[in-house]
């Protein structure tokens, strides 16, 4: 089962072409730089805007349909949208403006009931506040909370946490995961910070120029794709366990393929699953296990592939027993090593080089 669309629209010199088919399940991130045209198919999408040839479905049911004639329209699409500055209504307390979604849908098909989102999202405390009288991520959870009560079939986020500083982002991150883990409605989010994205996301679509230039899953694409890395360079996802958390020391320890990998992070629990960023330039190779290092992190690893040199140089692919690992290393460095396709090192790297 998954969500399908095709729309196609004239927009001016800028010709919009995107077509896509992602999960039913879980969170697509919808990733591109600004202008690329995200905007113009989540409102194709929302039914918000025509195209000029259109094709949507979801839950086998076809939304947009143009060569048949079908289009289905913005209310009857059940389609949740939360957006940037929340849009609630100013003149009504946090619980009319939960109630406003609530009350117009079929309740005994909602996914949640009043209270238990209530509960879910922390609001009982905010109920008869306005929204003025909100901080920015107290207003996204309103917004949340409310979006998931009208009951949709599929829910847009279209960057909810851009407005709001570290904090309110830290604060907020739990409430979006629990949309994730607590309900099976499908989620587009919007993002273009990574540590979201790599928090958050299961599937990526990538948009550049009106056009997806590419989908798939999160981890396998994210090493592939220079538009999503080159503010950084190459780098590398590690996907684990947290197994222990020392708040003495301020370091967590997450078993990734059956590898201890300690990083810097306090804010984690024994048992959460957590996705860790590497960078390629913070990670060196050798040819022993360094018992004196101040590097927390050495694991074994086989080399796979050494790329060609650039600016001096290489790019060397390692395995650590199912997950791929990324070096930037000098010429000189691959030559001095002896480094080639199949040879036992250890690749290294900091436990502040990671980004939860």
């Amino acid at each position: 089962m998954s969500i399908k669309a095709l729309y196609k629209k004239s927009l001016g010199e800028f010709n919009f072409d995107a077509e896509f088919a992602i999960p039913e399940h879980g969170i697509t991130i919808l990733f591109g730089p600004s202008g690329s045209g995200k905007t113009t198919l989540l409102n194709c999408i929302a039914g918000f805007q025509q195209a000029d040839l259109a094709y949507f479905s979801l839950h086998d049911r076809v939304f947009d349909d143009s060569e048949n004639n079908i289009r289905v329209n913005t209310q009857q699409r059940r389609i949740g949208y939360v957006f940037q500055d929340t849009r609630l209504f100013p003149h009504l307390t946090v619980k009319q403006n939960l109630d406003y979604g609530y009350t117009r849908n079929d309740q005994s098909n909602a996914i949640s009931n009043h209270n238990e989102l209530i509960s879910i999202f922390s609001l009982q405390a905010l109920l008869q506040h306005y929204p003025h009288q909100l901080s920015g991520g107290q207003k996204q959870r309103v917004a949340l909370a409310r979006a998931l009560l009208a009951n949709p079939q599929l829910l847009i986020l279209d960057e909810p946490m851009s407005a709001l500083d570290r904090s309110a982002k830290q604060e907020l991150m739990p409430y979006l995961e629990s949309i994730h883990n607590q309900f099976t409605i499908p989620v587009i989010y919007v993002s273009h910070d990574l540590r979201e994205v790599l928090r958050l996301g299961d599937y990526i679509l990538l948009m550049e120029d009106g056009r997806i230039i590419d989908h798939g899953d999160l981890m396998d694409l994210y090493v592939k794709q220079p538009i999503l890395t080159q503010d950084e360079g190459a780098s590398f996802i590690l996907n684990g366990q947290v197994k222990y958390v020392d708040d003495n020391h301020g370091i967590s320890t997450i078993i990734c393929y059956g590898h201890p990998v300690y990083i810097s992070e306090k804010l984690l629990e024994r048992g959460q699953q957590a996705r860790i960023l590497v960078h390629a330039q913070d990670v060196s190779l050798t040819l022993s296990h360094a018992s004196d290092s101040s590097i927390l992190n050495i694991l074994p690893a086989t080399v796979q592939k050494i790329l060609p040199e650039v600016n001096g140089k290489h790019l060397v692919e390692c395995d650590i027993g199912g997950a791929q690992i990324l070096a930037m290393i000098s010429i000189r460095s691959v030559e001095n090593l002896g480094l080639v396709k199949g040879r036992e090192v250890f690749a290294q790297f900091k436990a502040t080089a990671m980004v939860r």
